[in-house]
């Protein structure tokens, strides 16, 4: 029978708020044997905060919806421990249930007459979950994956198909895992297990690639959320009943926080994989998350702190650092300064901008480390340090959150306190099921270089934007050319120098950082700016591949079809 969608006000999402979603009208046989609700565990169906119309949790999503309304023919007959039959349904302080119910009880019941009578009924449990699969310390990491943002919608199980065909050594998780957005944690399990459900998913689990996680803020619990989310305590241990982690991880018990780090591989081919906790010790970022805290806004929190300083002066060839939000954007400009939490009385707002000479640059208007600059200073002079003092060869930030793809590439000033200058990567991915079409601002992102007038050696930067003609391009163009190009030289108002233009680099091209890797032939179809953001594609990914023998990194995004773009690196 043809499935009809029903617009409703529901708090079946929050548990606690209501909002309007859409849901399908389903048979019984599609809904989960058992389940639970803010504060209730049901074996059959109910209709609290539905409108008077029973609903369930289905054993897949339909339409991207994990739950629906239930069509009251064809749910069963449920019967009690002594085989009695349930009323149809039961009827209790306003709710009706159809099935068996833990409401104000520790085992499910249900109302055997019209006369109150009730018994309690067998318990029901769900089929055992597939579970994730954890590194092996001694395996080299030869491909790393990653990305976040998971919705079950769109071209998300094409995404999650192609890949599992990479069949990587690593897969990091990158935050908003689910969409929780809850302060309750049966809701907040639910939403986790029903991930675990989905049958894209479950090919995932099945293909035992190894799983490496942050959190970010709407599994966390609450949107740009930190340390004054009321259950982060609780939500820290559904995250780890999540991706199973053993009995004897720290986290389980002495440790606040889902901060982590692993050595993964041999001796003189070590991978250094640091996930970063950006929620749990954070500080108010805007006053509407609370107080403000001016200069001492944190973001890891001074115990965090500590225990990466530690993490950064452990040996190995190269460092992955993880964490939901960006990492590498340098502040947006567009809102006063004033706005952020972290400004106080703005000298040390201002000296942090100034020391990674980014005074006057703009990134994205969306939530990222730039937001307290004195915390990203801060990360990225102990990641200088590390790399001077021999700590560590090559270091990779990996981000998710933004709903698009993204390359980018920041060379930290010389200091005289961290040595000299360093050159650092960046790798966002986001999201599985969803995109994010529109211009994004980012001086940050990795270089499109060029050659000058067609001469085949790609050393110049392109300068974008720039103006040809009356048009104004965000990446290279072939306008009035044969191959792609652009303008290595601006004017003041940003329109292209009369000769001042080159070849963009193609694939395979040299380049000072080290090689262009893939450009997608389709890229101008990918992307709203130049070919290093992809945010046009649906879903993408992000992947790391190391090649020890030639001491190369690829970092690139891949979409549905195809390995979008990527660069080469030299460690």
């Amino acid at each position: 029978m043809k499935q009809t969608s029903y617009i409703l006000t529901a708090a079946l999402l929050s548990g606690t708020a209501y909002h309007t979603y859409a849901a399908p009208e389903v048979p019984y046989e599609q809904c989960q044997s058992s389940f639970s609700y803010q504060t209730t565990h049901y074996q059959g169906t109910t209709d609290k905060n539905n409108s008077n119309s029973q609903w369930c949790y289905l054993k897949q999503a339909v339409d991207g919806q994990t739950w629906g309304h239930v069509r009251t023919e064809t749910i069963p007959k449920f019967k009690t421990i002594s085989g009695k039959l349930c009323q149809t349904p039961s009827q209790y302080q306003g709710e009706k249930f159809f099935g068996c119910a833990t409401i104000n009880q520790d085992t499910p019941w249900c109302y055997i007459d019209d006369q109150g009578n009730w018994e309690n009924c067998a318990t029901i449990e769900n089929e055992p979950l597939l579970t994730h699969t954890h590194p092996q310390q001694s395996k080299r990491l030869d491909r790393v994956a990653l990305g976040s943002c998971f919705k079950t919608k769109g071209d998300m199980p094409q995404a999650l198909a192609k890949l599992i065909s990479h069949q990587p050594d690593l897969f990091l998780w990158l935050g908003d895992n689910i969409y929780a957005d809850t302060t309750d944690m049966s809701t907040m399990r639910q939403k986790y297990d029903d991930k675990k459900r989905n049958i894209d998913y479950q090919k995932f689990l099945a293909a035992k690639i190894p799983v490496m996680a942050t959190w970010d803020d709407h599994d966390y619990g609450a949107n740009n959320d930190g340390k004054h989310y009321p259950q982060r305590v609780n939500s820290q241990k559904e995250y780890l009943r999540h991706f199973d982690a053993p009995s004897q991880d720290p986290r389980h018990n002495a440790q606040a926080g889902i901060y982590e780090a692993k050595m993964l591989g041999p001796s003189n081919e070590r991978t250094h994989v640091i996930t970063l906790d950006a929620r749990y010790f954070r500080s108010p970022t805007f006053d509407n998350y609370g107080a403000c805290e001016g200069d001492k806004t944190t973001i890891l929190g001074e115990q965090q702190w500590q225990w990466l300083e530690q993490q950064l002066d452990t040996p190995s060839e190269i460092k992955l650092i993880a964490s939901g939000i960006q990492f590498l954007p340098p502040l947006y400009q567009g809102r006063s300064r004033d706005k952020y939490c972290a400004y106080g009385d703005g000298k040390k707002f201002e000296q942090a901008i100034a020391e990674l000479n980014e005074t006057g640059m703009s990134g994205t208007s969306y939530e990222s480390w730039a937001e307290v600059p004195m915390e990203r200073n801060r990360l990225l002079r102990l990641v200088q340090k590390s790399v001077n003092s021999g700590k560590t060869k090559a270091v990779i930030f990996l981000s998710g959150d933004q709903h698009w793809g993204e390359l980018l590439q920041k060379t930290i000033p010389a200091s005289t306190e961290y040595g000299s200058a360093v050159t650092v990567y960046e790798v966002t991915a986001s999201g599985f099921g969803q995109n994010w079409p529109y211009h994004i601002e980012n001086p940050l992102r990795l270089p499109v270089y060029a050659d000058t007038k067609g001469n085949g050696q790609y050393n110049q930067q392109c300068q974008f934007p720039f103006t040809y003609g009356i048009t104004t391009y965000r990446g290279c163009t072939s306008k009035d050319h044969d191959q792609p190009w652009c303008y290595t030289k601006v004017d003041d108002n940003g329109k292209g120098i009369a000769g001042e233009w080159g070849n963009c680099a193609p694939s395979g091209a040299s380049i000072p950082s080290g090689q262009v890797g893939i450009v997608s032939s389709n890229v101008s179809n990918l992307t709203t700016s130049d070919r290093h953001l992809i945010n046009k594609s649906g879903s993408n990914y992000g992947m790391v591949d190391i090649d020890w023998q030639n001491k190369q990194i690829k970092l690139s995004i891949q979409t549905t079809e195809e390995e979008a773009v990527s660069t080469i690196i030299n460690f």
